[in-house]
């Protein structure tokens, strides 16, 4: 039995997660990214688009599926673009 593996699939959703702080924001398994300015961040995800608003946006950390970005964060949401 695999309950290390069952309970973190239990606490995190595998297919992506975003986790928002007061000056960052944290997202696990983004697939590209699409727009990125110090105003605003564009991210495909695996079923929709991300779009990121702020000021004084950056990536701290950025892995093959992991991203961390600092800032003003003012809106997250899904794009229209």
């Amino acid at each position: 039995m695999h309950l290390k593996e069952n309970l973190i699939n239990f606490l995190y959703d595998l297919d992506y997660f975003i986790t928002i702080y007061d000056n960052y924001i944290h997202i696990f398994n983004y697939k590209e990214l699409i727009s990125l300015s110090d105003t605003k961040i564009i991210l495909k995800m695996p079923n929709f688009t991300l779009e990121i608003k702020g000021n004084n946006l950056f990536i701290t950390k950025m892995l093959k599926n992991e991203l961390l970005i600092k800032g003003n964060i003012l809106l997250v949401g899904k794009s229209n673009e």
